[in-house]
């Protein structure tokens, strides 16, 4: 059967086979590829034992002193081998990255861990006569009006924007990482009838928190052993001074936030602003006052000498400070004049501080 095609459809089929011509010799020279023939794929112990064949060196960023630029290799690849330190000696072993753990590597497994706030839960006892509020560390003395949550030195160097912080959030700028949440301490503070007040506020003018005056002493053990126990502001002095900070913390009481995506609520300061030294919204416990949170303008720094080092265990015990009624304070001034009251009264400076008896039994 003769089949017969239109002038127009046999100079598109010229032009196709042109086309793809063309092609074949841009791309392979004209040249036939080669088919590669189908070959078993190895097995995992194939492919283990040619990469143990030959010790490889590992491969690291090429070392260069402090200010220096890096010099890329000759062949423009961003990396270079490194030859690991050799021992002196015929019998120096070769390193490689595929030759086993030693025994000593091996007797430190990941999972054998201990993070500092496992070592803090278990230093000290549980304070005596207080209940416990939480599993994280948090007790209350209704009687005393006092709180005690355990927790541990963060940071004692750098820039500081929270005395304390729950761990896990903000511990490259606090002193204290607590085991508990901020919103746990809050609820432990309300158990003692501490009053919270406002957290700063910014607009349309700067007004400062406000809150019941809480005390904070830090509690720890020394190298020796030995029961300390400090006004947490003798750790925190003003930026550049030896000038420790004076004012006390005042119980803002943060916020809740509620998600409007699932409407959950979540404590603001959970994220991190427990106490503060730096002016937050956010904050639990804030300084009275005007104390900037930028890094070029921070007002307080940690006293470096006098904090123990990082991962210390310690235990902060919060006591609300005592507003006098107008009537106490009528009765006092009438006692101070005849020489029977106390002129401290209502004053922080009258509160003594946590003997080792809080540390529990240890």
């Amino acid at each position: 059967m003769n089949l017969r095609f239109s002038p127009v459809f046999q100079s598109q089929s010229i032009f196709a086979i042109a086309f793809f011509s063309t092609l074949v010799v841009i791309s392979g020279c004209g040249q036939p590829a080669e088919v590669a023939q189908d070959e078993p794929s190895p097995t995992v112990d194939q492919a283990a034992e040619e990469v143990t064949a030959t010790p490889t060196k590992r491969m690291l960023p090429k070392p260069q002193p402090v200010g220096s630029s890096v010099d890329s290799p000759d062949d423009g690849s961003s990396e270079t081998s490194v030859d690991m330190p050799e021992e002196s000696g015929d019998d120096a072993p070769s390193v490689s990255i595929s030759d086993p753990l030693t025994d000593e590597e091996q007797k430190t497994p990941l999972d054998d861990y201990v993070g500092p706030d496992e070592i803090a839960a278990k230093a000290f006892g549980s304070p005596p006569n207080a209940i416990q509020m939480t599993k994280t560390n948090l007790w209350i003395d209704r009687k005393k009006g006092l709180v005690y949550a355990d927790g541990y030195v963060a940071m004692n160097e750098g820039p500081l924007e929270m005395f304390a912080c729950p761990q896990g959030t903000k511990e490259h700028e606090s002193v204290v990482a607590t085991i508990a949440k901020a919103n746990e301490v809050h609820a432990a503070l309300l158990a003692i009838d501490a009053q919270p007040g406002t957290p700063v506020a910014y607009h349309p003018d700067f007004v400062p928190a406000t809150g019941q005056k809480i005390r904070v002493w830090v509690c720890y053990l020394d190298q020796d052993k030995k029961f300390q126990v400090t006004d947490a502001r003798q750790w925190i002095r003003k930026v550049g001074t030896d000038d420790v900070m004076d004012v006390e913390w005042v119980f803002g009481g943060s916020s809740v936030w509620k998600d409007p995506r699932d409407g959950r609520n979540y404590y603001q300061a959970d994220a991190g602003d427990l106490i503060c030294v730096s002016n937050f919204t956010t904050a639990m416990m804030d300084v009275p006052v005007s104390s900037s949170a930028d890094a070029g303008s921070l007002l307080y720094e940690p006293f470096t000498s006098r904090i123990p080092e990082r991962g210390t265990p310690v235990r902060l015990v919060l006591e609300p400070i005592a507003v006098p009624s107008d009537d106490d304070a009528a009765k006092n001034s009438d006692k101070v004049a005849d020489g029977d009251g106390d002129d401290s009264a209502g004053n922080s400076t009258s509160l003594q501080p946590p003997t080792e008896e809080v540390l529990g039994n240890q």
